[in-house]
């Protein structure tokens, strides 16, 4: 029951962030192009890559995955938002924005998810004195 609690508590704050920097960004930057959504992707696939690091190196205990990965990542990711967004300006005829957005998404978000991981590498690895397997 807590593990249900820890992940409803998650991705209630992830879907107030999500729903806060896409509005913030539709507002400070109006545009045909769903940036909004794109921000919010590439802030989770950045966060997801950190993620990654601070479990795998056992800098956070992995009891709290379920509420970092499942819920607030869950919930503030938006590849929903993205195919919805997407949809709608292909139906709109508007095959450059969506075939962008397409890329923007994936090869940005998979680039964040790396930077994420390869950042906090340097972090842990600098400041904890952690040793990286293959080190020696």
């Amino acid at each position: 029951m807590s593990r249900l609690i820890f992940i409803g508590t998650g991705g209630a704050i992830g879907a107030l962030s999500r729903y806060l920097i896409d509005f913030t960004i539709t507002k400070y930057y109006p545009m045909h192009f769903p940036l909004g959504t794109l921000t919010v992707n590439l802030i989770g696939c950045f966060i997801i890559g950190v993620a990654f690091k601070i479990f795998y190196h056992e800098i956070v205990h992995t009891k709290f995955n379920p509420f970092i990965i499942t819920g607030f990542l869950g919930a503030l990711t938006t590849f929903s938002s993205y195919a919805y967004t997407t949809l709608i300006l292909l139906e709109k005829g508007k095959y450059l924005l969506a075939g962008s957005n397409l890329l923007a998404n994936n090869v940005l978000g998979i680039l964040f998810a790396f930077l994420g991981a390869k950042i906090t590498d340097f972090i842990v690895k600098k400041h904890f004195n952690h040793k990286f397997k293959g080190d020696e």
